[in-house]
């Protein structure tokens, strides 16, 4: 039995649609002129791809300024999940018009992808950036990073830009590797010490199971003056030591896409922090701004961080 040409382009649309994938739903139906072409958007996750698999939906808190974003273009704007690789790939070909990266993801991108960046977000305190903390306790004997040879430090979470690659980047210019740290047994044998959360970092310091820690500025700034004994405060701590300030994620445009589209993303995105600020409450965020050179300069000089191992998976093409 055969088709006819409306029921296996609504087939086809399904199947885009089961495959999870808008950019290639969107365009779908722009062939078949339902919409106009879309504006392809990777939201780069900054997670292993192994443990992507536990997560349903990464990104739901992007899909308010996705609806704000199609409303000031006049055009419907896809938004795809991705890998780092990914992103790198389908930005050069122009299959992604814009991908959302973090600092040290955008600092391993090759020259001619970091030419663009439309614009960075605005923290609810108005920066464009911010750093980690060096944190010790009140009570401990390190004033400054060189004095940390041979002790434990707690990390962020692993490949994040300011607790882990910031942070290394600051111990690098103190004169220390991380080899001159007392590493972890466990899971990995001469691993960091790598911890989920700003809180899990700071109780270890305070309990001393790590000399010192690295925080989120941010969450630095949320502590409370003083506290119980389970309860982190400024008054148990003391910070000595910052790391370069970063934006939290950079909108990097395809040399694929012409100016003028560029330029119109740019500037609606800028207008949607003062029109639609109820699409960047969920992000945590006050606004978009254009990023200086040295703030670009700051995230490109986290390059000489290695980059993760390319494991099978991420060897594989990957069909949209």
């Amino acid at each position: 039995m055969r088709l006819c040409g409306r029921r296996l382009a609504c087939l086809l649309v399904l199947l885009a649609a089961a495959a999870g994938c808008q950019t290639a739903r969107s365009l779908l139906l722009s062939v078949i002129g339902v919409e106009k072409k879309p504006l392809a958007v990777a939201l780069v996750m900054d997670v292993k791809p192994e443990a992507a698999l536990a997560v349903l939906n990464p990104f739901p808190r992007y899909a308010a300024l996705q609806q704000a974003l199609a409303q000031e273009l006049g055009r419907p704007v896809a938004v795809d999940p991705c890998f780092a690789f990914q992103a790198q790939r389908e930005l050069e070909t122009g299959w992604y018009h814009v991908a959302v990266v973090t600092p040290v993801q955008y600092a391993r991108l090759p020259e001619p992808l970091t030419a663009n960046v439309l614009v960075v977000p605005v923290d609810a305190q108005g920066r464009t950036a911010r750093a980690a903390v060096l944190v010790v306790r009140a009570d401990s004997s390190v004033r400054a990073a060189a004095d940390l040879r041979g002790q434990s430090v707690a990390f962020g979470p692993e490949d994040d830009s300011r607790t882990h690659h910031a942070a290394l980047q600051l111990l690098r210019e103190a004169g220390l590797a991380r080899t001159d740290l007392a590493l972890e047994v466990l899971p990995v044998p001469g691993s960091l010490k790598h911890l989920p959360t700003a809180q899990s970092v700071l109780q270890a310091v305070i309990r001393g199971s790590a000399a010192a820690g690295f925080v989120d500025e941010a969450a630095w700034e949320e502590l409370p003056d003083t506290g119980g004994p389970d309860e982190p405060a400024r008054d148990m701590l003391r910070i000595v030591g910052r790391t370069a300030a970063l934006p939290d994620r950079l909108f990097v445009a395809s040399p694929q896409l012409d100016e003028a589209t560029a330029d119109a993303v740019r500037e609606a995105l800028l207008r949607v922090g003062t029109q639609r600020p109820d699409a960047l409450s969920p992000l945590g965020i006050s606004g978009y701004a254009v990023p200086d050179a040295e703030l670009l300069r700051a995230c490109r000089a986290l390059s000489g961080s290695q980059p993760p191992v390319q494991d099978a998976a991420e060897s594989r093409p990957v069909e949209h």
